[in-house]
């Protein structure tokens, strides 16, 4: 479960949104909160660059004077007690820190030994704006602990109800990385549900072969082979619903598992349009793993995440599968790595 939630705040309301979620969260789990401001140095405010992958760098010898830093802290100090009430029993702690918004942000979660990283989008207006967005990007490909997405403009997590249980929807492409997003999503859905029961949604969007061409339409597309993708589609994502069901963490939280396939050239659309269907039907949560497979298929289903990370206006988990080398902070009985056979 997230036993430790870090909550980076920019000194905007909207980024303050992100507090009464983390809140439930460590609430329903025992855990506790790490607030942190990241200063960036006034000279540097207009001259970061993106960098690979949209990464935000600073001058090396920029520095943040220590006024800046005593206001930072402060401001957090002054921002636990407006939320006093959210955060009644909760455990807190701050940070203040300088640097790289995003590699600040990132090396804090691992010198705190953070499990789940909480957090709006957007803040501000301009540069702020786009520093936080850029920091949700960076997400998908370098945070070391899952990251839980909320939209300033989007819907927050209701509080569910037995007639309005909370439903998540987790996206698969068909490889046993892109399963790893299936604990986290179990986990939070079990935080945020409680007492209510939660429902999983196991989506398979067929992406047709290249050798095909990826084109807007696939009438050209023989419907047989539509169909044949479609019934491989549909045996895939009923056995892993059915593997989901008989693990002990599905069984304790009582979890609703169900699936659908899709056929579809344009998956991160397919994945939005029906995440965001009719409200009263759609979905609460989308859990995405940034990729699935290592070399090309790694970065197609990591520019997926991303898309649907501009996309969505609902709250998006994103969990990137370890390399080789990392640990992985959320952590599963031995009983349940052996039955995701290729999951390590």
């Amino acid at each position: 479960m997230f036993q430790r939630i870090l909550v980076p705040l920019d000194g905007s309301e909207g980024a303050e949104r992100a507090i009464p979620v983390a809140a439930r969260i460590a609430r329903a789990t025992g855990g506790s909160i790490v607030f942190i401001r990241v200063v960036v140095a006034p000279a540097d405010r207009g001259t970061y660059a993106a960098g690979a992958h949209g990464t935000i760098a600073a001058k090396p010898e920029a520095e943040v004077s220590d006024k800046e830093l005593a206001e930072a802290a402060s401001y957090l100090v002054a921002t636990m007690a407006a939320y006093t009430g959210d955060l009644a029993g909760i455990r807190t702690e701050t940070d203040v820190a300088s640097g790289a918004t995003s590699s600040t942000i990132f090396s804090a979660a691992r010198d705190a030994h953070v499990d789940l990283l909480v957090m709006c989008s957007h803040g501000e207006t301009g540069f702020k704006r786009w520093v936080l967005g850029s920091v949700a990007h960076e997400a998908v490909r370098h945070s070391p602990v899952p990251v839980l997405v909320l939209h300033e403009q989007g819907k927050m997590l209701p509080v569910p109800d037995v007639a309005h249980p909370l439903r998540v929807l987790v996206p698969l492409d068909g490889s046993a990385l892109a399963e790893t997003a299936l604990k986290p999503a179990a986990q939070l859905l079990a935080a945020l549900a409680a007492p209510a029961q939660g429902e999983v949604h196991l989506l398979r969007v067929v992406d047709l072969p290249p050798a095909y061409g990826h084109m807007k339409s696939q009438a050209h597309i023989p419907d047989s082979l539509q169909e044949e993708e479609r019934r491989e589609a549909e045996t895939y994502v009923q056995a892993v619903a059915d593997r989901l069901r008989e693990t002990s963490f599905a069984e304790t939280l009582k979890l609703n598992v169900t699936s659908s396939v899709a056929v579809s050239t344009d998956v991160a659309g397919t994945i939005t349009r029906l995440a965001d269907a009719e409200r009263s039907a759609g979905y609460d949560l989308i859990v995405m793993a940034t990729h699935g497979h290592g070399g090309l298929r790694h970065l197609v289903l990591g520019s997926v995440t991303e898309r649907v990370l501009d996309a969505t206006l609902l709250p998006l988990l994103i969990v990137r599968p370890k390399e080789p080398g990392e640990t992985v902070h959320v952590e599963m009985t031995e009983v349940e790595i052996q039955s995701w056979p290729g999951l390590l």
